[in-house]
Protein backbone atom coordinates (compact mmCIF):
# COMPACT_ATOMS: atom_id res chain seq x y z
CA UNK A 1 0.00 0.00 0.00
CA UNK A 2 1.46 3.36 -1.02
CA UNK A 3 1.71 6.29 1.42
CA UNK A 4 -1.10 8.28 -0.23
CA UNK A 5 -3.35 5.23 -0.04
CA UNK A 6 -2.64 4.86 3.67
CA UNK A 7 -3.51 8.52 4.32
CA UNK A 8 -6.77 8.26 2.39
CA UNK A 9 -7.55 4.94 4.05
CA UNK A 10 -7.35 6.43 7.54
CA UNK A 11 -9.56 9.36 6.60
CA UNK A 12 -12.10 7.28 4.68
CA UNK A 13 -12.45 4.75 7.47
CA UNK A 14 -12.99 7.54 9.99
CA UNK A 15 -15.60 9.25 7.83
CA UNK A 16 -17.31 6.01 6.86
CA UNK A 17 -17.87 5.08 10.47
CA UNK A 18 -20.89 7.39 10.46
CA UNK A 19 -22.48 5.95 7.35
CA UNK A 20 -26.01 4.64 7.89
CA UNK A 21 -26.87 1.54 5.90
CA UNK A 22 -30.12 3.03 4.63
CA UNK A 23 -31.88 2.56 1.34
CA UNK A 24 -30.87 4.68 -1.64
CA UNK A 25 -32.78 5.76 -4.69
CA UNK A 26 -29.85 4.96 -7.02
CA UNK A 27 -31.62 2.03 -8.67
CA UNK A 28 -35.18 2.14 -7.40
CA UNK A 29 -34.94 1.74 -3.61
CA UNK A 30 -31.56 0.06 -3.38
CA UNK A 31 -28.08 1.28 -4.21
CA UNK A 32 -25.82 -0.99 -6.27
CA UNK A 33 -23.57 -3.32 -4.30
CA UNK A 34 -20.49 -1.32 -5.29
CA UNK A 35 -21.76 1.60 -3.18
CA UNK A 36 -20.93 -0.59 -0.14
CA UNK A 37 -24.01 0.57 1.74
CA UNK A 38 -23.17 4.27 1.44
CA UNK A 39 -25.31 6.89 -0.33
CA UNK A 40 -24.71 7.06 -4.09
CA UNK A 41 -26.04 9.55 -6.65
CA UNK A 42 -29.25 8.22 -8.24
CA UNK A 43 -29.04 7.01 -11.84
CA UNK A 44 -30.74 4.75 -14.33
CA UNK A 45 -29.10 2.66 -17.04
CA UNK A 46 -30.20 3.84 -20.50
CA UNK A 47 -28.33 1.27 -22.59
CA UNK A 48 -25.37 -1.10 -22.50
CA UNK A 49 -22.44 -1.58 -24.82
CA UNK A 50 -19.94 -4.40 -24.98
CA UNK A 51 -17.83 -3.13 -22.06
CA UNK A 52 -19.69 -0.07 -20.82
CA UNK A 53 -23.12 1.36 -20.09
CA UNK A 54 -24.86 4.67 -20.64
CA UNK A 55 -26.24 6.07 -17.38
CA UNK A 56 -28.50 9.02 -16.72
CA UNK A 57 -27.92 10.72 -13.39
CA UNK A 58 -30.41 12.92 -11.59
CA UNK A 59 -29.54 16.45 -10.45
CA UNK A 60 -27.04 16.24 -7.60
CA UNK A 61 -24.96 18.46 -5.32
CA UNK A 62 -21.24 18.08 -4.65
CA UNK A 63 -18.37 19.77 -2.90
CA UNK A 64 -15.33 20.31 -5.08
CA UNK A 65 -11.70 21.33 -4.82
CA UNK A 66 -9.05 21.95 -7.47
CA UNK A 67 -5.60 20.42 -7.19
CA UNK A 68 -2.40 21.03 -9.14
CA UNK A 69 0.13 18.21 -9.15
CA UNK A 70 2.34 16.38 -11.58
CA UNK A 71 1.53 13.11 -9.82
CA UNK A 72 -1.88 11.39 -9.85
CA UNK A 73 -1.45 9.73 -6.46
CA UNK A 74 -0.34 12.97 -4.80
CA UNK A 75 -3.30 14.82 -6.34
CA UNK A 76 -5.76 12.28 -4.91
CA UNK A 77 -4.25 12.60 -1.44
CA UNK A 78 -4.13 16.41 -1.52
CA UNK A 79 -7.63 16.78 -2.92
CA UNK A 80 -9.29 14.48 -0.40
CA UNK A 81 -8.16 16.38 2.70
CA UNK A 82 -10.18 19.64 2.28
CA UNK A 83 -13.27 17.67 1.23
CA UNK A 84 -12.93 15.41 4.28
CA UNK A 85 -12.59 18.43 6.54
CA UNK A 86 -15.79 19.91 5.13
CA UNK A 87 -17.62 16.66 5.85
CA UNK A 88 -16.22 16.68 9.37
CA UNK A 89 -17.66 20.13 10.14
CA UNK A 90 -15.42 22.68 8.46
CA UNK A 91 -18.44 24.50 7.05
CA UNK A 92 -20.52 27.52 8.04
CA UNK A 93 -23.07 25.41 9.93
CA UNK A 94 -20.50 23.20 11.66
CA UNK A 95 -22.44 20.16 10.43
CA UNK A 96 -20.93 16.72 9.91
CA UNK A 97 -21.93 14.59 6.94
CA UNK A 98 -21.67 10.91 6.12
CA UNK A 99 -19.18 9.83 3.51
CA UNK A 100 -20.95 9.11 0.21
CA UNK A 101 -19.75 7.27 -2.90
CA UNK A 102 -18.10 7.74 -5.31
CA UNK A 103 -15.26 10.17 -4.78
CA UNK A 104 -14.91 11.69 -8.24
CA UNK A 105 -11.79 13.15 -9.83
CA UNK A 106 -11.98 15.07 -13.09
CA UNK A 107 -8.89 14.45 -15.22
CA UNK A 108 -7.83 16.38 -18.30
CA UNK A 109 -5.35 14.20 -20.22
CA UNK A 110 -2.62 15.93 -22.16
CA UNK A 111 -3.49 14.16 -25.43
CA UNK A 112 -5.98 11.77 -27.03
CA UNK A 113 -3.70 8.79 -26.42
CA UNK A 114 -4.21 9.23 -22.66
CA UNK A 115 -0.52 8.89 -21.98
CA UNK A 116 -0.52 11.54 -19.24
CA UNK A 117 -3.16 12.80 -16.83
CA UNK A 118 -1.76 16.32 -16.89
CA UNK A 119 -1.35 18.48 -13.78
CA UNK A 120 -4.81 19.94 -13.11
CA UNK A 121 -7.43 17.91 -11.24
CA UNK A 122 -10.82 18.57 -9.69
CA UNK A 123 -11.95 16.28 -6.88
CA UNK A 124 -15.60 16.05 -5.86
CA UNK A 125 -17.59 14.45 -3.05
CA UNK A 126 -21.34 13.84 -3.28
CA UNK A 127 -23.72 15.57 -0.82
CA UNK A 128 -26.96 13.54 -0.68
CA UNK A 129 -30.30 15.29 -0.06
CA UNK A 130 -28.83 18.79 -0.35
CA UNK A 131 -28.95 21.52 -2.98
CA UNK A 132 -26.51 24.32 -3.60
CA UNK A 133 -28.90 26.59 -1.67
CA UNK A 134 -29.19 24.32 1.37
CA UNK A 135 -25.62 23.00 1.63
CA UNK A 136 -23.65 24.95 4.26
CA UNK A 137 -20.97 27.20 2.82
CA UNK A 138 -17.40 25.86 3.02
CA UNK A 139 -15.02 27.66 5.37
CA UNK A 140 -12.04 26.73 3.21
CA UNK A 141 -11.49 29.00 0.20
CA UNK A 142 -10.35 25.91 -1.71
CA UNK A 143 -13.74 24.18 -1.47
CA UNK A 144 -16.90 25.10 -3.41
CA UNK A 145 -20.44 23.70 -3.61
CA UNK A 146 -21.43 22.77 -7.17
CA UNK A 147 -24.50 21.40 -8.93
CA UNK A 148 -24.58 18.66 -11.53
CA UNK A 149 -27.86 18.85 -13.40
CA UNK A 150 -29.43 15.74 -14.91
CA UNK A 151 -26.91 14.37 -17.34
CA UNK A 152 -25.65 11.23 -18.99
CA UNK A 153 -22.30 9.47 -18.85
CA UNK A 154 -20.69 6.54 -20.58
CA UNK A 155 -19.30 4.45 -17.74
CA UNK A 156 -16.68 1.71 -17.74
CA UNK A 157 -15.47 -0.36 -14.80
CA UNK A 158 -12.02 -1.53 -13.78
CA UNK A 159 -10.72 -3.27 -10.68
CA UNK A 160 -7.67 -3.29 -8.46
CA UNK A 161 -5.91 -0.40 -6.78
CA UNK A 162 -6.12 2.57 -9.12
CA UNK A 163 -2.87 4.29 -10.02
CA UNK A 164 -2.22 7.02 -12.52
CA UNK A 165 -1.24 4.43 -15.10
CA UNK A 166 -4.12 2.03 -14.53
CA UNK A 167 -6.65 4.89 -14.56
CA UNK A 168 -5.31 6.21 -17.87
CA UNK A 169 -5.31 2.68 -19.32
CA UNK A 170 -8.93 2.20 -18.26
CA UNK A 171 -9.87 5.53 -19.83
CA UNK A 172 -8.12 4.54 -23.05
CA UNK A 173 -9.94 1.19 -23.17
CA UNK A 174 -13.29 2.90 -22.73
CA UNK A 175 -12.42 5.55 -25.31
CA UNK A 176 -11.46 2.87 -27.85
CA UNK A 177 -14.68 0.93 -27.19
CA UNK A 178 -16.77 4.07 -27.68
CA UNK A 179 -14.86 4.99 -30.83
CA UNK A 180 -15.35 1.46 -32.20
CA UNK A 181 -19.09 1.83 -31.62
CA UNK A 182 -19.00 5.22 -33.39
CA UNK A 183 -20.11 7.00 -30.22
CA UNK A 184 -19.46 10.74 -29.89
CA UNK A 185 -18.02 11.80 -26.55
CA UNK A 186 -15.86 14.49 -24.98
CA UNK A 187 -12.28 13.25 -25.31
CA UNK A 188 -10.72 16.22 -23.51
CA UNK A 189 -11.70 15.12 -20.01
CA UNK A 190 -13.02 12.20 -18.03
CA UNK A 191 -13.93 11.35 -14.45
CA UNK A 192 -12.42 8.67 -12.26
CA UNK A 193 -14.80 7.25 -9.63
CA UNK A 194 -13.29 5.83 -6.44
CA UNK A 195 -15.64 3.59 -4.42
CA UNK A 196 -13.39 1.64 -2.07
CA UNK A 197 -11.05 2.56 0.75
CA UNK A 198 -7.50 1.19 0.40
CA UNK A 199 -8.31 -1.19 3.27
CA UNK A 200 -10.46 -3.23 0.84
CA UNK A 201 -7.93 -5.57 -0.74
CA UNK A 202 -10.13 -7.63 -3.07
CA UNK A 203 -13.16 -7.07 -5.29
CA UNK A 204 -12.39 -3.41 -5.74
CA UNK A 205 -14.64 -1.30 -7.97
CA UNK A 206 -13.46 1.76 -9.92
CA UNK A 207 -15.22 3.61 -12.73
CA UNK A 208 -14.39 5.86 -15.68
CA UNK A 209 -16.96 8.42 -16.88
CA UNK A 210 -17.05 10.09 -20.30
CA UNK A 211 -19.60 12.78 -21.25
CA UNK A 212 -21.60 12.16 -24.45
CA UNK A 213 -21.23 15.04 -26.89
CA UNK A 214 -24.79 14.56 -28.10
CA UNK A 215 -26.24 15.09 -24.63
CA UNK A 216 -27.49 18.67 -24.30
CA UNK A 217 -28.04 18.25 -20.56
CA UNK A 218 -24.35 18.07 -19.71
CA UNK A 219 -23.87 21.80 -19.23
CA UNK A 220 -23.40 21.88 -15.47
CA UNK A 221 -20.95 23.13 -12.87
CA UNK A 222 -19.61 19.64 -12.25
Amino acid sequence: MQRWQLVVAILVVAASAKVTLSRSDTQGDEAPDFCRGAPCPPFKVISKGSTYELREYSTTTWIATNVSSGNFEVAISKGFVPLYRYLQGNNAAGLKFDMAKPLLTRIRPTDSSYSSSGTEYTMLSYLPDLSKATAPAPLSPNVTVVTSRKQRFYVGVFGGFATGGSTLNAALRLALALTTDDVKFDKTQFYYGLYDAPTRLFGRHNEIFFIPLSDESTTAEL
